[in-house]
């Protein structure tokens, strides 16, 4: 064999060896995007579900979804969930006041997301009724859920309500990290309506 077929035997097993250093560097690559984008897809489908289930119940179901809330908590958002519960009473209103809540969500998306991490936006109208009240009210919130995958499943472990400002710096991503300081609030029961201010007429003058 000849110096020159050595050296083109060399310079092929080069080029073999970066064409398969390359693949596998390509492949993990397009795995890794797969994963977060599998990530994605259902840490959004567990929060559309999840917030359903912490903002929306009767006297019927107050119960399990608390509980089912609570099982799906972790850290902060659980210890804070669970005292706001107790704090307020929020089971038991419900049930004296027959208060019932219904849940719509207007629209969902992914911030950010790892394979295990997300955080996700929410907005939501949560329209509240009980049984001494005619009216319905409705309350237009945006909620983000900071979460994490523990096996097989996502588990909040932050809850923030978002003011405007809040909002913008989160979908433009200008803010400095600072989470908003309105966070984990629980919906109480409708509270009674204000009877409405009355201006007294002023009495006209008879014309000159």
């Amino acid at each position: 064999m000849s110096r020159a077929q050595r050296w083109l035997l060399v310079a092929l097993a080069l080029v073999s060896v970066a064409v398969i250093a390359v693949t596998v560097v390509l492949g993990v690559m397009f795995a890794n995007a797969s994963a977060e984008e599998r990530a994605r897809d259902s840490a959004l489908d567990a929060a559309q579900t999840y917030v359903v289930d912490m903002f929306s119940w009767n006297p019927k179901t107050i119960d399990a979804n608390v509980n089912a809330t609570m099982g799906r908590l972790v850290g902060t958002a659980k210890t804070e969930y669970q005292k706001n519960i107790v704090r307020e009473k929020v089971a038991e209103n419900v049930k004296s006041q027959g208060v019932s809540t219904q849940l719509k969500i207007q629209g969902a998306g992914v911030i950010e997301n790892t394979r295990d991490t997300a955080r996700v936006l929410l907005f939501i109208n949560q329209s509240s009724t009980r049984n001494d009240a005619a009216e319905v009210q409705i309350a237009a919130s945006r909620v983000v859920f900071t979460m994490e995958k523990q096996g097989d499943t996502w588990k909040i472990n932050e809850i923030e309500i978002l003011e405007d400002d809040s909002l913008n710096q989160n979908v433009q991503g200008g803010g400095d990290g600072t989470p908003p300081t309105n966070a984990v609030p629980i919906p109480g029961p409708p509270s009674e309506s204000a009877p409405a201010q009355t201006t007294p007429a002023q009495p006209t003058q008879p014309a000159g």
